[in-house]
């Protein structure tokens, strides 16, 4: 009896060993388990496509998310133009003036979304970037006289299927970051229209920007942004102060004129 005993333990130990040499070499998409004890995550959950609210970010490599064509310009715009602008830029950076548009929408710093039936506000993690409201409940433009024009100039906005058209015009031609991706640079007259779209079941926010200045584009110059959803734990951060006194980093931005 003892030896038939034996003979069942010895028989049930071989059998769990067996098993267990077969299980560690089931790859996961065949039933097993990553690191052998954890399921795999499950999917995010189904996002309504108008729902742009959240935190995003650019990618931190400048080659990701970013398609940037180069500009076709005028005549007009000369290299001597162009480098005044470049320099009232450096100058714009030095004493920390808000950046205004196009040069608030391409930061390396988190943006977080918020939008209603009336507005979107877009805010950011740095002093120097004012947030920026979207009217979605105006269909015109304000009047000049009742508009004062900034860097940011007057957004409305309305959907196109699931598409939000943002349309800003009534710049202020001298306040902030006037260059623009690509090349070309921010006058009063120019005309932005920008297309927000959810793209990968809202985990990515694409952004095609196009500006039109007959005064500086042959045309129209678009060039596209994509941003990453930031994970769901993130939590937002004091924003990044911009110090105009701070004497070593003037005297960095002034080494390395200014970018």
């Amino acid at each position: 009896m003892r030896q038939w005993l034996n003979g069942i333990a010895i028989a049930l130990c071989v059998f769990a060993f067996s098993t267990a040499a077969l299980w560690s070499q089931v790859p996961a998409s065949e039933g097993g388990l990553p690191g052998g004890d954890r399921p795999p995550p499950p999917p995010p959950p189904i996002v309504h496509p108008r729902d742009l609210s959240g935190y995003w970010a650019l990618p931190p490599n400048p080659a990701d998310g970013r398609f940037i064509p180069d500009a076709a310009l005028v005549p007009a715009v000369t290299r001597q133009r162009l480098a005044e602008v470049a320099a009232k830029d450096r100058e714009a950076v030095r004493y920390c003036n808000q950046v205004g548009l196009p040069m608030a929408m391409g930061l390396g710093f988190p943006y977080n979304i918020r939008i209603t039936p009336h507005f979107m506000v877009i805010l950011t993690q740095y002093s120097a970037a004012q947030n920026r409201f979207i009217y979605l409940d105006r269909k015109e433009h304000l009047a000049d006289e009742a508009y004062d024009r900034g860097g940011y100039g007057d957004s409305i906005g309305h959907w196109e299927g699931n598409v939000l058209v943002v349309d800003t015009t009534m710049f202020l031609p001298d306040r902030g970051i006037l260059s623009i991706p690509g090349g070309g640079f921010r006058t009063g007259n120019s005309h932005l229209v920008e297309r927000f779209q959810l793209l990968k079941n809202g985990q990515v926010l694409q952004l095609v920007s196009t500006w039109t200045d007959a005064s500086v584009f042959k045309g129209s110059h678009s060039y596209e942004y994509r941003y990453n959803r930031m994970p769901r734990d993130y939590e937002a951060r004091l924003g990044l102060g911009c110090d105009p006194y701070d004497a070593d980093r003037a005297a960095f931005l002034a080494k390395g004129k200014g970018f």
